[in-house]
């Protein structure tokens, strides 16, 4: 009767809180219309009836019904599953990040509209209604009554990221006006809807408010050092993402100026995008290099992930451009039949074989030998695996690609063109996968050569535990260490008390570590300590009947 009570449970939980975030978001909607109304008024020339009924709707309904639903599931707070349960806090992670990224925009706008000497009512009024959203789950989530028992600090990473994402691009939209207004050197402007500087003030009021976000949850909700798996892989991304930004915008911006001394094309028309170009360089390197110092802090395993995926980063920019490279040397061999100057496409793969080969030396660093040990990381392994594995995906397609040129050549239905016109760049694509996929197959077999032989993995399959009647913490812990289903037990006489607790879940993997059973029995010593009896297989059936 456990399972099915446990799964009407779970459903319930999600209908309700999918229910709750329903109404939450109507209910602001309507609020925010009504606010809207109140702040704007008189500026609006002409406006239906249709939008205040709507509003007058979604508060005079929602708002009540939401607060209804609230205080009838607050009610189940007093039990601590309700606390624990992964749905309360997926709700709470996904409706904080909801309004504060909703509240964010509104203000940002406002601001932006305010440069401009206009009143966004619109704007002010979600922003208002919004953070008022943001802040009564915040409290919810920090709440002893309602604090959610799993994921704590979710809301609190997706907040940095998204904070640190919106102060980025403001930042970086400011200086690339700037920029453009330093590269014209005073050139007449024919047809301009603001000036540099109102654009740079919008980016910077965007910036602004993405730099309070990520500095309220990076520093004062304790983001920098969260606990838990969730952060750690929210730091990573975000070193793969500034890394990558940084290294496609240094190669760009390499290109432009390549260009800018080798191509015959016009100046401005080559110069178009560099000022976007050094901007994101150089914020992309700034965040790179600060969340940089963050990893260094953190475990070994964090680090290597944030290695290896800057490695990947850099990887795929070295064979885009060794690739490329190829492309525009066959190009220089065949006709052009089109005013078309290879060129470009030489000095745009140079620029990204020159930027991405050393990112890539520095994060994967070939000439150091591999030890035993890093030879048997999974996180290794997984990216040497998906690196050969996708590098033999794209090459087969550069394969057949190539072989249907060719046919189609042989056959003269393509018109004009040379062989090497038709097959130059998927050969180039081909060229550099092949060197990918041949040098990391056989990193994999040599870290499979000197890898450690992997410990035998005890097996059991079932566990009956003698516990106490608050275990559930110990249950989940024997769960997740060995994969084995549990069975509570409780001693006769005593069934509150009697038995092993949540504190002795070390004692308890202890003690199951190297068995191999059916099933085994955990039952508290009576001189202290933790006592595992494997059983036999009519055993392992009795204790499945009566579990």
């Amino acid at each position: 009767m456990a399972g099915p009570g446990r799964a009407q449970t779970a459903v319930r939980r999600i209908i309700v809180y999918v229910i709750l975030f329903a109404l939450v978001v109507v209910a602001a909607i309507g609020l925010t219309g009504l606010l809207e109304r109140a702040v704007g008024a008189g500026q609006v020339l002409t406006s239906g009836d249709s939008g205040l009924a709507r509003s007058l709707a979604f508060t005079v309904i929602g708002l009540p019904l939401a607060g209804l639903l609230w205080w009838w599931q607050r009610r189940r707070f007093a039990e601590a599953d309700e606390r624990r349960s992964l749905v309360w806090a997926l709700y709470l992670a996904a409706m904080s990040t909801t309004a504060l990224i909703t509240a964010s925009v509104g203000l940002s706008t406002a601001a932006a509209e305010g440069i401009e000497g206009r009143w966004d009512a619109g704007a002010a009024a979600s922003a208002v209604v919004w953070s008022a959203v943001w802040l009564w789950h915040r409290h919810m989530r920090r709440s002893a009554a309602t604090a959610p028992a799993r994921l704590p600090y979710v809301p609190v990473s997706l907040g940095a990221l998204y904070g640190l994402a919106v102060a980025a691009i403001g930042v970086i939209t400011a200086l690339a006006a700037l920029i453009e207004a330093a590269l014209s050197l005073g050139g007449e402007v024919l047809v301009s809807s603001q000036s540099w500087s109102t654009a740079a003030a919008q980016a910077l009021a965007w910036a602004l408010v993405g730099a309070v976000v990520w500095w309220w949850h990076w520093f004062v909700e304790g983001g920098r050092d969260a606990p838990g798996s969730f952060a750690p892989v929210v730091l990573v991304i975000v070193v793969g993402a500034a890394a990558a930004t940084t290294l496609y915008a240094t190669g760009f911006a390499l290109f432009t100026l390549l260009r800018v001394l080798f191509d015959d094309d016009p100046v401005a028309e080559v110069m178009a995008s560099l000022d976007v170009a050094i901007a994101a360089a150089l914020i992309g390197g700034i965040v790179w290099a600060y969340h940089a110092q963050v990893v260094a802090r953190r475990s070994e395993g964090v680090r290597r992930g944030a290695r290896l995926l800057v490695s990947a980063v850099a990887l795929i920019g070295a064979a885009s451009g060794f690739g490329v490279v190829i492309n525009g040397l066959l190009a220089t061999l065949s006709p052009n039949l089109v005013d078309d100057d290879p060129r470009t496409l030489l000095l745009g793969g140079l620029s990204a074989l020159v930027v991405g080969a050393p990112a890539w030396w520095f994060a994967w660093q070939p000439t150091r030998a591999a030890s035993a040990d890093d030879a048997a990381d999974r996180a290794r392994r997984v990216y040497l695996v998906t690196i050969f594995g996708a590098s033999a995906v794209v090459a087969i397609a550069a394969v057949l690609i190539i072989g249907f040129r060719v046919f189609e050549f042989a056959l003269g239905a393509g018109g004009a063109a040379g062989l090497i016109e038709r097959i130059r760049a998927p050969f180039g694509l081909l060229v550099a996968t092949a060197v990918v996929f041949a040098y990391h197959f056989a990193v994999w077999r040599h870290d499979r050569a000197i890898a450690k032989p992997a410990a035998a993995v005890a097996t059991v399959g079932r566990v009956v535990l003698v516990a106490a009647a608050e275990s559930g913490e110990l249950v989940r812990g024997i769960r997740s260490a060995t994969g084995a289903s549990v069975s509570v037990w409780h001693e006769s006489g005593a069934p509150g008390g009697a038995g092993l607790g949540d504190v002795d879940l070390p004692a308890v993997l202890s003690a199951i570590e190297g068995l191999s059973a059916p099933s085994v029995l955990i039952l508290a010593e009576t001189g202290g300590g933790v006592r595992a009896i494997p059983l036999d297989e009519a055993a392992a059936l009795a204790s499945s009947a009566n579990g």
